[in-house]
């Protein structure tokens, strides 16, 4: 006998076959769900060193390599160096003219976000960044959110 757990999953996989959801339903979803957070200020990626090959090229090994990325928005501006060793990718930050607490990575590849706490001096530790997309939202109690864009590690 057939439980019903087992005829969905057979259903669900001849329609996953015959009539597959377009990649553009999840774009849009991706997209709707991003709105979440409309008051949000947007801090813009100005400068990544990725972009500028023959500048560091005396900072990158064959073991690791690092990728400065610059951020700015109206309020604050947010300078990350993330270094990629052994498979690994690590993140030191500042958040520079401006204040926030705590700085919470946003990724597309894992659905639990890191969150760490920002010092005195602005300053913040990543230990673990995804590959993939991610974004970083800055938050101070009182004080409008700020929401880098999204990168790509």
């Amino acid at each position: 006998m057939v439980t019903d757990e087992a005829l969905m999953t057979r259903l669900r996989d001849i329609a996953e076959r015959i009539d597959p959801v377009p990649d553009l339903v999840y774009e849009l979803g991706r997209a709707a769900f991003s709105l979440r957070s409309l008051d949000a200020e947007l801090a813009e990626l100005v400068d990544d060193s990725a972009l500028h090959t023959d500048s560091f090229a005396g900072v990158r090994s064959a073991d690791s390599a690092v990728r400065m990325l610059y951020y700015e928005s109206s309020e604050l501006a947010v300078e990350l160096h993330v270094t990629h060793r052994e498979g690994r990718r690590s993140g030191l930050g500042q958040v520079i003219g401006g204040s926030a607490t705590e700085v919470r990575v946003e990724s597309t590849n894992r659905g639990d976000g890191q969150t760490v706490q920002i010092d005195d001096l602005g300053r913040f530790d990543l230990a673990d960044l995804p590959g993939g997309p991610f974004r970083m939202h800055l938050l101070h109690p009182g004080r409008t959110l700020v929401i880098t864009s999204w990168t790509t590690l």
